[in-house]
Protein backbone atom coordinates (compact mmCIF):
# COMPACT_ATOMS: atom_id res chain seq x y z
CA UNK A 1 0.00 0.00 0.00
CA UNK A 2 1.24 3.30 -0.70
CA UNK A 3 2.35 6.03 1.83
CA UNK A 4 -0.40 8.80 2.24
CA UNK A 5 1.86 10.72 4.10
CA UNK A 6 4.52 10.74 0.82
CA UNK A 7 4.15 12.77 -2.17
CA UNK A 8 2.81 10.59 -4.93
CA UNK A 9 2.74 10.71 -8.64
CA UNK A 10 0.00 9.29 -10.62
CA UNK A 11 0.41 7.77 -14.39
CA UNK A 12 -2.35 7.18 -17.08
CA UNK A 13 -3.00 4.21 -19.13
CA UNK A 14 -4.78 3.21 -22.26
CA UNK A 15 -5.64 -0.65 -23.02
CA UNK A 16 -8.33 -1.54 -25.55
CA UNK A 17 -11.58 -3.25 -23.98
CA UNK A 18 -12.38 -5.62 -26.57
CA UNK A 19 -10.04 -8.37 -24.72
CA UNK A 20 -9.22 -8.91 -21.00
CA UNK A 21 -5.69 -9.96 -21.96
CA UNK A 22 -4.66 -6.62 -22.33
CA UNK A 23 -5.78 -5.86 -19.52
CA UNK A 24 -4.37 -8.18 -17.55
CA UNK A 25 -0.85 -7.85 -19.08
CA UNK A 26 -1.01 -4.02 -18.28
CA UNK A 27 -2.04 -4.57 -14.35
CA UNK A 28 0.93 -7.33 -14.28
CA UNK A 29 3.54 -5.04 -15.91
CA UNK A 30 2.26 -1.95 -13.50
CA UNK A 31 2.67 -3.94 -10.40
CA UNK A 32 5.81 -5.44 -10.97
CA UNK A 33 6.94 -2.04 -11.43
CA UNK A 34 5.32 -1.37 -8.02
CA UNK A 35 1.82 0.84 -8.79
CA UNK A 36 -1.42 0.37 -7.74
CA UNK A 37 -4.51 0.70 -9.78
CA UNK A 38 -6.50 4.10 -8.03
CA UNK A 39 -9.12 4.50 -10.98
CA UNK A 40 -10.20 2.75 -14.20
CA UNK A 41 -13.10 3.71 -17.04
CA UNK A 42 -13.81 2.96 -20.08
CA UNK A 43 -14.46 5.64 -22.48
CA UNK A 44 -15.13 5.95 -25.94
CA UNK A 45 -12.48 7.54 -28.14
CA UNK A 46 -11.50 7.69 -31.72
CA UNK A 47 -9.81 4.38 -31.45
CA UNK A 48 -13.03 2.80 -30.33
CA UNK A 49 -13.78 1.69 -26.69
CA UNK A 50 -10.76 1.63 -24.11
CA UNK A 51 -9.49 1.33 -20.32
CA UNK A 52 -8.32 4.52 -19.24
CA UNK A 53 -6.27 3.45 -16.17
CA UNK A 54 -4.99 5.62 -13.55
CA UNK A 55 -2.11 4.10 -11.14
CA UNK A 56 -0.56 5.80 -8.27
CA UNK A 57 3.17 5.10 -6.15
CA UNK A 58 5.10 6.85 -4.13
CA UNK A 59 7.03 9.93 -5.41
CA UNK A 60 10.61 9.28 -6.08
CA UNK A 61 12.31 12.12 -6.45
CA UNK A 62 15.44 10.87 -8.20
CA UNK A 63 13.46 9.66 -11.09
CA UNK A 64 11.01 11.63 -13.85
CA UNK A 65 7.91 10.42 -15.51
CA UNK A 66 7.28 12.49 -18.28
CA UNK A 67 3.64 10.96 -18.18
CA UNK A 68 2.83 11.88 -14.45
CA UNK A 69 0.15 14.05 -13.63
CA UNK A 70 0.69 16.73 -10.85
CA UNK A 71 -1.02 16.43 -7.79
CA UNK A 72 -2.30 19.78 -7.51
CA UNK A 73 -6.22 19.75 -8.49
CA UNK A 74 -6.10 16.17 -10.07
CA UNK A 75 -9.71 15.58 -10.30
CA UNK A 76 -10.33 18.31 -12.35
CA UNK A 77 -6.93 17.88 -14.34
CA UNK A 78 -7.08 14.08 -14.75
CA UNK A 79 -10.98 14.55 -15.86
CA UNK A 80 -10.07 17.19 -18.60
CA UNK A 81 -7.23 14.23 -19.81
CA UNK A 82 -10.15 11.51 -20.01
CA UNK A 83 -12.28 13.85 -21.81
CA UNK A 84 -10.32 16.11 -24.27
CA UNK A 85 -10.71 15.72 -27.99
CA UNK A 86 -7.31 15.39 -29.25
CA UNK A 87 -6.03 17.88 -32.40
CA UNK A 88 -5.11 15.53 -36.16
CA UNK A 89 -1.89 16.26 -35.25
CA UNK A 90 -2.09 15.65 -31.67
CA UNK A 91 -3.90 12.34 -32.38
CA UNK A 92 -1.12 11.24 -35.12
CA UNK A 93 1.48 11.86 -32.38
CA UNK A 94 0.05 10.30 -29.76
CA UNK A 95 -0.65 7.14 -31.90
CA UNK A 96 3.15 7.12 -33.14
CA UNK A 97 4.11 7.57 -29.42
CA UNK A 98 2.10 4.39 -28.39
CA UNK A 99 3.33 2.49 -31.60
CA UNK A 100 6.88 2.93 -30.26
CA UNK A 101 6.37 2.18 -26.88
CA UNK A 102 4.46 -0.76 -27.91
CA UNK A 103 7.37 -2.23 -30.14
CA UNK A 104 9.54 -1.45 -26.87
CA UNK A 105 7.24 -4.03 -25.00
CA UNK A 106 7.46 -6.32 -27.91
CA UNK A 107 11.20 -6.36 -28.06
CA UNK A 108 11.00 -7.29 -24.58
CA UNK A 109 9.28 -9.88 -24.43
CA UNK A 110 10.86 -11.21 -27.31
CA UNK A 111 14.07 -10.85 -24.98
CA UNK A 112 12.26 -12.54 -22.30
CA UNK A 113 11.15 -15.32 -24.50
CA UNK A 114 14.46 -16.42 -25.94
CA UNK A 115 15.50 -17.13 -22.38
CA UNK A 116 13.13 -19.52 -21.54
CA UNK A 117 13.13 -23.52 -22.10
CA UNK A 118 10.88 -24.70 -25.13
CA UNK A 119 8.69 -26.94 -21.88
CA UNK A 120 8.68 -23.75 -19.45
CA UNK A 121 5.36 -22.62 -18.04
CA UNK A 122 6.37 -18.93 -18.28
CA UNK A 123 6.80 -18.79 -21.81
CA UNK A 124 2.75 -19.57 -22.76
CA UNK A 125 2.17 -16.91 -20.15
CA UNK A 126 5.04 -15.16 -22.67
CA UNK A 127 3.46 -15.71 -25.59
CA UNK A 128 0.26 -14.85 -24.86
CA UNK A 129 1.07 -11.45 -23.69
CA UNK A 130 3.20 -11.44 -27.26
CA UNK A 131 -0.44 -12.19 -29.21
CA UNK A 132 -1.79 -9.33 -27.68
CA UNK A 133 1.06 -7.01 -27.96
CA UNK A 134 1.16 -7.36 -31.51
CA UNK A 135 -2.62 -7.33 -32.14
CA UNK A 136 -2.64 -3.96 -30.35
CA UNK A 137 0.10 -2.83 -32.58
CA UNK A 138 -1.50 -3.43 -35.27
CA UNK A 139 -4.85 -1.75 -34.06
CA UNK A 140 -2.47 1.16 -33.55
CA UNK A 141 -0.99 1.32 -36.96
CA UNK A 142 -4.67 1.00 -38.36
CA UNK A 143 -5.21 4.05 -36.48
CA UNK A 144 -2.39 6.02 -37.41
CA UNK A 145 -3.75 5.05 -41.33
CA UNK A 146 -7.13 6.65 -40.31
CA UNK A 147 -5.27 9.30 -38.46
CA UNK A 148 -3.18 10.52 -41.46
CA UNK A 149 -6.27 10.45 -43.88
CA UNK A 150 -7.31 13.63 -45.76
CA UNK A 151 -10.94 12.02 -44.59
CA UNK A 152 -10.39 12.85 -40.72
CA UNK A 153 -10.44 16.92 -42.26
CA UNK A 154 -13.19 16.41 -44.08
CA UNK A 155 -15.48 14.99 -41.51
CA UNK A 156 -13.95 18.02 -38.98
CA UNK A 157 -15.15 20.58 -41.54
CA UNK A 158 -18.36 22.15 -39.10
CA UNK A 159 -18.89 23.30 -35.80
CA UNK A 160 -21.63 23.06 -33.58
CA UNK A 161 -24.49 25.55 -34.02
CA UNK A 162 -25.59 25.80 -30.55
CA UNK A 163 -22.99 25.43 -27.22
CA UNK A 164 -22.76 25.94 -24.08
CA UNK A 165 -19.23 26.35 -21.93
CA UNK A 166 -18.86 26.07 -18.56
CA UNK A 167 -16.20 26.87 -16.24
CA UNK A 168 -15.55 23.29 -14.11
CA UNK A 169 -16.85 25.10 -10.99
CA UNK A 170 -20.46 25.28 -12.57
CA UNK A 171 -20.28 21.86 -14.69
CA UNK A 172 -22.38 19.89 -11.50
CA UNK A 173 -24.74 21.76 -13.40
CA UNK A 174 -25.17 19.30 -16.21
CA UNK A 175 -23.77 16.53 -14.19
CA UNK A 176 -26.08 13.23 -13.63
CA UNK A 177 -24.40 12.59 -10.56
CA UNK A 178 -26.11 15.99 -9.31
CA UNK A 179 -29.52 15.92 -10.78
CA UNK A 180 -28.47 17.82 -13.67
CA UNK A 181 -31.25 20.15 -13.51
CA UNK A 182 -29.45 22.75 -16.31
CA UNK A 183 -30.63 19.72 -18.99
CA UNK A 184 -33.81 19.86 -18.03
CA UNK A 185 -34.40 23.68 -18.09
CA UNK A 186 -33.04 24.02 -21.86
CA UNK A 187 -35.47 20.96 -22.47
CA UNK A 188 -38.50 23.19 -21.14
CA UNK A 189 -37.23 25.96 -23.16
CA UNK A 190 -37.22 24.18 -26.15
CA UNK A 191 -40.62 23.49 -25.50
CA UNK A 192 -41.62 27.17 -24.84
CA UNK A 193 -40.42 28.32 -28.10
CA UNK A 194 -41.78 25.06 -29.97
CA UNK A 195 -45.37 26.04 -28.19
CA UNK A 196 -45.00 29.92 -28.23
CA UNK A 197 -43.46 30.25 -31.99
CA UNK A 198 -43.67 26.84 -33.31
CA UNK A 199 -39.84 27.07 -33.31
CA UNK A 200 -37.55 24.49 -32.36
CA UNK A 201 -34.37 25.38 -31.20
CA UNK A 202 -31.16 22.98 -32.32
CA UNK A 203 -29.10 20.84 -30.37
CA UNK A 204 -27.32 22.07 -27.54
CA UNK A 205 -23.59 21.19 -26.52
CA UNK A 206 -22.31 21.83 -23.32
CA UNK A 207 -18.61 21.77 -22.86
CA UNK A 208 -15.74 22.25 -20.30
CA UNK A 209 -13.96 25.38 -21.10
CA UNK A 210 -10.68 26.15 -18.87
CA UNK A 211 -10.66 29.10 -20.25
CA UNK A 212 -13.99 30.95 -18.84
CA UNK A 213 -13.19 32.69 -15.15
CA UNK A 214 -14.31 30.75 -11.96
CA UNK A 215 -18.74 30.98 -12.44
CA UNK A 216 -17.95 32.31 -15.71
CA UNK A 217 -20.61 30.60 -18.94
CA UNK A 218 -20.78 31.33 -22.51
CA UNK A 219 -23.07 30.54 -25.21
CA UNK A 220 -21.76 30.04 -28.32
CA UNK A 221 -23.33 30.18 -32.07
CA UNK A 222 -21.14 28.43 -34.45
CA UNK A 223 -18.02 28.28 -33.21
CA UNK A 224 -18.12 32.18 -31.29
CA UNK A 225 -19.75 33.62 -27.93
CA UNK A 226 -22.56 35.98 -28.30
CA UNK A 227 -23.25 36.25 -24.76
CA UNK A 228 -21.13 35.79 -21.65
CA UNK A 229 -22.40 36.00 -17.96
CA UNK A 230 -21.79 34.24 -14.30
CA UNK A 231 -23.93 32.41 -11.79
CA UNK A 232 -23.31 31.56 -8.44
CA UNK A 233 -24.43 27.78 -7.30
CA UNK A 234 -26.53 27.60 -3.86
CA UNK A 235 -27.67 31.24 -4.88
CA UNK A 236 -30.27 32.86 -6.37
CA UNK A 237 -30.85 36.29 -8.59
CA UNK A 238 -32.85 38.78 -8.33
CA UNK A 239 -33.35 42.16 -9.75
CA UNK A 240 -32.10 44.81 -8.00
CA UNK A 241 -34.66 47.07 -7.69
CA UNK A 242 -37.13 44.26 -6.49
CA UNK A 243 -35.40 43.10 -3.44
CA UNK A 244 -34.82 46.70 -2.55
CA UNK A 245 -31.05 45.88 -0.58
CA UNK A 246 -29.48 49.01 -0.13
CA UNK A 247 -26.77 47.96 1.77
CA UNK A 248 -24.05 45.63 0.14
CA UNK A 249 -23.10 42.26 1.80
CA UNK A 250 -19.53 40.69 0.91
CA UNK A 251 -21.61 37.46 0.60
CA UNK A 252 -23.81 38.51 -2.15
CA UNK A 253 -22.71 38.98 -5.72
CA UNK A 254 -23.50 42.07 -7.53
CA UNK A 255 -23.88 42.02 -11.39
CA UNK A 256 -25.53 43.37 -14.47
CA UNK A 257 -28.00 41.42 -16.41
CA UNK A 258 -26.75 40.82 -20.34
CA UNK A 259 -30.17 40.89 -21.31
CA UNK A 260 -32.44 43.78 -19.54
CA UNK A 261 -29.16 45.99 -18.28
CA UNK A 262 -30.36 46.18 -15.00
CA UNK A 263 -28.68 45.50 -11.80
CA UNK A 264 -28.67 42.50 -10.38
CA UNK A 265 -27.76 40.35 -7.14
CA UNK A 266 -27.13 36.64 -5.93
CA UNK A 267 -28.59 36.08 -2.75
CA UNK A 268 -27.63 32.85 -1.12
CA UNK A 269 -30.81 30.52 -0.80
CA UNK A 270 -30.99 30.32 2.57
CA UNK A 271 -31.57 33.86 3.05
CA UNK A 272 -34.35 34.25 0.37
CA UNK A 273 -36.85 31.87 2.22
CA UNK A 274 -39.22 34.66 3.15
CA UNK A 275 -38.83 37.28 -0.30
CA UNK A 276 -41.72 38.14 -1.86
CA UNK A 277 -39.86 37.65 -4.91
CA UNK A 278 -38.87 34.32 -6.36
CA UNK A 279 -35.70 34.55 -7.65
CA UNK A 280 -33.86 32.24 -10.55
CA UNK A 281 -31.41 29.32 -9.87
CA UNK A 282 -28.26 29.21 -11.83
CA UNK A 283 -29.95 27.11 -14.46
CA UNK A 284 -32.95 28.94 -14.67
CA UNK A 285 -30.91 32.16 -14.92
CA UNK A 286 -28.37 30.53 -17.82
CA UNK A 287 -32.08 29.07 -19.72
CA UNK A 288 -33.38 32.19 -19.54
CA UNK A 289 -30.05 33.43 -21.96
CA UNK A 290 -30.53 30.18 -24.28
CA UNK A 291 -33.86 31.53 -24.98
CA UNK A 292 -32.78 35.10 -25.51
CA UNK A 293 -29.90 34.07 -27.53
CA UNK A 294 -32.22 31.57 -29.32
CA UNK A 295 -33.74 34.28 -30.83
CA UNK A 296 -31.73 37.07 -31.16
CA UNK A 297 -29.07 34.96 -33.27
CA UNK A 298 -32.00 32.62 -35.06
CA UNK A 299 -30.83 33.97 -38.39
CA UNK A 300 -27.49 31.97 -37.79
CA UNK A 301 -29.03 29.24 -35.82
CA UNK A 302 -32.22 28.68 -38.30
CA UNK A 303 -30.88 27.06 -41.71
CA UNK A 304 -32.20 25.05 -44.85
CA UNK A 305 -33.14 22.07 -43.67
CA UNK A 306 -35.17 23.61 -40.92
CA UNK A 307 -36.79 24.93 -43.70
CA UNK A 308 -37.09 22.05 -45.43
CA UNK A 309 -38.73 20.21 -42.48
CA UNK A 310 -41.70 22.81 -42.52
CA UNK A 311 -42.12 22.53 -46.01
CA UNK A 312 -42.53 18.87 -44.81
CA UNK A 313 -45.14 19.53 -42.95
CA UNK A 314 -46.95 21.72 -45.49
CA UNK A 315 -46.51 19.17 -47.98
CA UNK A 316 -48.34 16.27 -46.51
CA UNK A 317 -51.23 18.44 -45.11
CA UNK A 318 -51.87 20.32 -48.46
CA UNK A 319 -49.36 19.98 -51.45
CA UNK A 320 -51.11 22.34 -53.63
CA UNK A 321 -49.31 25.54 -51.39
CA UNK A 322 -46.06 23.78 -51.80
CA UNK A 323 -46.37 23.18 -55.67
CA UNK A 324 -47.84 26.44 -56.34
CA UNK A 325 -45.35 28.82 -53.69
CA UNK A 326 -42.03 27.22 -54.28
CA UNK A 327 -39.90 27.68 -56.25
CA UNK A 328 -42.38 29.75 -58.90
CA UNK A 329 -43.45 32.60 -56.03
CA UNK A 330 -41.16 32.24 -53.34
CA UNK A 331 -37.61 30.77 -53.62
CA UNK A 332 -36.44 28.75 -50.36
CA UNK A 333 -34.32 31.64 -49.63
CA UNK A 334 -36.84 34.17 -49.74
CA UNK A 335 -38.92 31.69 -47.68
CA UNK A 336 -35.80 31.29 -44.73
CA UNK A 337 -36.10 35.44 -44.40
CA UNK A 338 -39.53 35.20 -43.95
CA UNK A 339 -39.51 33.01 -41.50
CA UNK A 340 -36.69 34.06 -39.49
CA UNK A 341 -38.09 37.66 -39.98
CA UNK A 342 -41.75 36.78 -38.12
CA UNK A 343 -40.03 34.47 -35.39
CA UNK A 344 -37.25 37.16 -34.86
CA UNK A 345 -39.60 39.70 -34.02
CA UNK A 346 -41.50 36.53 -31.47
CA UNK A 347 -44.23 36.21 -34.18
CA UNK A 348 -45.54 32.37 -34.23
CA UNK A 349 -44.94 30.16 -36.82
CA UNK A 350 -46.91 27.52 -35.47
CA UNK A 351 -49.95 27.47 -37.55
CA UNK A 352 -47.17 26.88 -40.44
CA UNK A 353 -49.96 25.79 -43.27
CA UNK A 354 -51.69 29.23 -42.16
CA UNK A 355 -48.36 30.93 -42.96
CA UNK A 356 -48.35 29.10 -46.10
CA UNK A 357 -51.69 30.06 -47.28
CA UNK A 358 -50.56 33.39 -46.33
CA UNK A 359 -47.40 33.77 -48.92
CA UNK A 360 -49.81 31.84 -51.27
CA UNK A 361 -52.31 34.71 -51.36
CA UNK A 362 -49.76 38.01 -51.77
CA UNK A 363 -47.04 35.42 -53.52
CA UNK A 364 -47.43 38.36 -56.41
CA UNK A 365 -45.67 41.46 -54.29
CA UNK A 366 -42.57 42.64 -55.86
CA UNK A 367 -40.45 42.46 -52.95
CA UNK A 368 -40.04 40.11 -49.43
CA UNK A 369 -40.31 43.22 -47.78
CA UNK A 370 -43.47 43.84 -48.90
CA UNK A 371 -44.93 40.03 -48.50
CA UNK A 372 -43.31 39.99 -45.09
CA UNK A 373 -45.66 43.25 -44.44
CA UNK A 374 -48.65 41.73 -45.58
CA UNK A 375 -48.01 38.86 -43.66
CA UNK A 376 -48.00 40.09 -40.75
CA UNK A 377 -50.77 42.36 -41.39
CA UNK A 378 -52.47 39.26 -41.94
CA UNK A 379 -51.57 38.01 -38.29
CA UNK A 380 -52.25 41.00 -36.78
CA UNK A 381 -54.35 40.00 -34.54
CA UNK A 382 -52.05 37.14 -33.32
CA UNK A 383 -49.35 39.97 -32.93
CA UNK A 384 -51.45 42.36 -30.89
CA UNK A 385 -52.85 39.76 -28.71
CA UNK A 386 -49.45 39.02 -27.08
CA UNK A 387 -49.16 42.70 -25.90
CA UNK A 388 -52.72 43.88 -25.36
CA UNK A 389 -53.98 44.06 -21.83
CA UNK A 390 -57.78 42.51 -20.57
CA UNK A 391 -59.06 45.71 -22.02
CA UNK A 392 -58.11 45.14 -25.66
CA UNK A 393 -55.23 48.23 -25.00
CA UNK A 394 -51.90 48.17 -26.19
CA UNK A 395 -49.48 50.83 -24.27
CA UNK A 396 -46.49 51.83 -26.19
CA UNK A 397 -44.45 54.73 -27.83
CA UNK A 398 -44.59 56.35 -30.85
CA UNK A 399 -42.35 58.15 -32.94
CA UNK A 400 -42.88 61.78 -33.69
CA UNK A 401 -43.55 63.84 -36.84
CA UNK A 402 -39.94 65.39 -36.63
CA UNK A 403 -38.34 62.34 -35.53
CA UNK A 404 -39.18 60.31 -38.53
CA UNK A 405 -38.50 63.61 -41.18
CA UNK A 406 -35.06 63.31 -39.81
CA UNK A 407 -33.77 60.44 -39.12
CA UNK A 408 -35.95 58.14 -41.91
CA UNK A 409 -35.73 59.75 -45.34
CA UNK A 410 -37.99 58.16 -47.97
CA UNK A 411 -36.65 59.09 -51.38
CA UNK A 412 -38.65 59.68 -53.65
CA UNK A 413 -37.42 58.00 -57.33
CA UNK A 414 -38.42 54.60 -58.12
CA UNK A 415 -36.49 52.96 -55.96
CA UNK A 416 -38.07 53.98 -53.05
CA UNK A 417 -35.11 53.85 -51.07
CA UNK A 418 -35.32 54.47 -47.16
CA UNK A 419 -32.36 56.41 -45.86
CA UNK A 420 -31.61 56.01 -42.10
CA UNK A 421 -29.34 58.57 -40.64
CA UNK A 422 -27.40 56.30 -38.53
CA UNK A 423 -25.25 59.27 -36.17
CA UNK A 424 -29.23 59.53 -34.63
CA UNK A 425 -30.49 56.26 -34.14
CA UNK A 426 -28.42 55.88 -31.02
CA UNK A 427 -29.80 58.68 -29.49
CA UNK A 428 -32.98 57.58 -30.11
CA UNK A 429 -32.54 54.18 -27.89
CA UNK A 430 -31.20 56.18 -25.34
CA UNK A 431 -33.94 57.78 -25.09
CA UNK A 432 -36.45 54.87 -25.35
CA UNK A 433 -34.09 53.44 -22.80
CA UNK A 434 -34.47 56.26 -20.11
CA UNK A 435 -37.92 56.49 -20.71
CA UNK A 436 -38.53 52.26 -19.95
CA UNK A 437 -36.10 52.98 -16.82
CA UNK A 438 -38.17 55.66 -15.18
CA UNK A 439 -41.34 53.61 -16.12
CA UNK A 440 -40.20 50.31 -15.01
CA UNK A 441 -40.98 48.87 -18.55
CA UNK A 442 -39.79 45.43 -18.83
CA UNK A 443 -40.36 45.54 -22.63
CA UNK A 444 -40.88 48.79 -24.75
CA UNK A 445 -43.40 48.76 -27.34
CA UNK A 446 -42.62 51.34 -30.02
CA UNK A 447 -45.53 52.49 -32.99
CA UNK A 448 -44.02 53.42 -36.99
CA UNK A 449 -45.63 53.83 -39.95
CA UNK A 450 -45.69 50.59 -41.62
CA UNK A 451 -43.47 51.40 -44.67
CA UNK A 452 -40.45 51.36 -42.04
CA UNK A 453 -41.64 48.70 -39.26
CA UNK A 454 -39.39 46.20 -40.34
CA UNK A 455 -36.21 48.58 -40.50
CA UNK A 456 -36.98 50.62 -37.34
CA UNK A 457 -36.83 47.54 -35.46
CA UNK A 458 -33.60 46.05 -37.23
CA UNK A 459 -31.19 49.10 -35.88
CA UNK A 460 -32.89 49.92 -33.07
CA UNK A 461 -32.58 46.27 -31.55
CA UNK A 462 -28.70 46.20 -31.97
CA UNK A 463 -29.17 48.41 -29.03
CA UNK A 464 -32.11 47.14 -27.15
CA UNK A 465 -32.79 44.06 -26.14
CA UNK A 466 -36.13 43.98 -25.47
CA UNK A 467 -38.18 45.90 -27.68
CA UNK A 468 -41.00 45.21 -29.92
CA UNK A 469 -41.62 47.58 -33.14
CA UNK A 470 -45.56 47.30 -34.44
CA UNK A 471 -47.10 49.14 -37.44
CA UNK A 472 -49.93 51.53 -36.77
CA UNK A 473 -51.95 49.96 -39.48
CA UNK A 474 -51.40 46.13 -37.14
CA UNK A 475 -52.75 48.13 -34.37
CA UNK A 476 -55.65 49.82 -35.34
CA UNK A 477 -57.84 47.47 -36.61
CA UNK A 478 -58.14 45.03 -33.67
CA UNK A 479 -56.80 46.50 -30.65
CA UNK A 480 -57.06 50.52 -28.98
CA UNK A 481 -53.54 51.90 -29.23
CA UNK A 482 -52.71 53.97 -25.68
CA UNK A 483 -49.57 56.40 -26.50
CA UNK A 484 -47.69 56.20 -23.03
CA UNK A 485 -45.02 58.83 -24.23
CA UNK A 486 -43.08 60.39 -27.79
CA UNK A 487 -39.79 59.96 -29.07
Amino acid sequence: MFNKNKKLQYVIKTVPSESTLPLQNLLNEMSADGWELYSMNEVESDEGFQFNCIFVKDCDDSNSFDDVVNISAFKSQMEKMLSAKLTPYETCRDIQAKIREQKKKIAKIKAQLELEDAGSSQRKTLNDKMSAGLKELENLQQNLIRAISPDAMFSALSLEKFSIHLNEEILEFVSPDNEADLLSETVKIRQKLADDLGYVIPKIVFQDDEMLAPYEFSINVRGLSVLNSFVYPKHLMFFQDDVNIKTKKKEYFYDTDVITGKKIIWIPEEKTKDFWEKGLTPSEYIARAVEFVAIKYIDELFDYDDVNKYIEIVQEKNPYLVENIIPDFVSIAELRYILVSLMREKVSIKDIVYVFEKINDFSDEASKEALLDKIRFSLARYIGARYANIEGTIQGLEMSEKTLASVFDSAEDSDNIVRVDGSKIEKIALKLLKFAKENNLDNIILSVPIEIRHMVFIVLSQYINTLTVLAQEEVTNYYNFEVIGEV
